[in-house]
């Protein structure tokens, strides 16, 4: 099994910002070295989340951040 990548926050938001603009998905992805499918859920996560969405490293928010909670709690 291969550990999922994390990106910063703002390598996310610039990312998807880049593609707000009208560039295509396919030559920001290929520019920053991730699969053209991350930066379309990226996009997407944007525009259900707002700014909630992408936290990054260590940011957890909201539901993510409980469930991870509970789960080191029944650990």
């Amino acid at each position: 099994m291969t550990q999922a990548r994390r990106f910063p926050e703002s390598f996310n938001r610039e990312a998807v910002d880049q593609v707000l603009a009208g560039t295509p998905l396919r030559p920001i992805a290929e520019a920053l070295g991730i699969a053209e499918s991350l930066l379309g859920k990226w996009k997407c996560q944007y525009e259900q989340q707002g700014d909630g969405a992408s936290p990054g490293t260590g940011k957890q928010r909201g539901e993510s951040a409980e469930l991870r909670r509970l789960r080191q709690q029944l650990a």
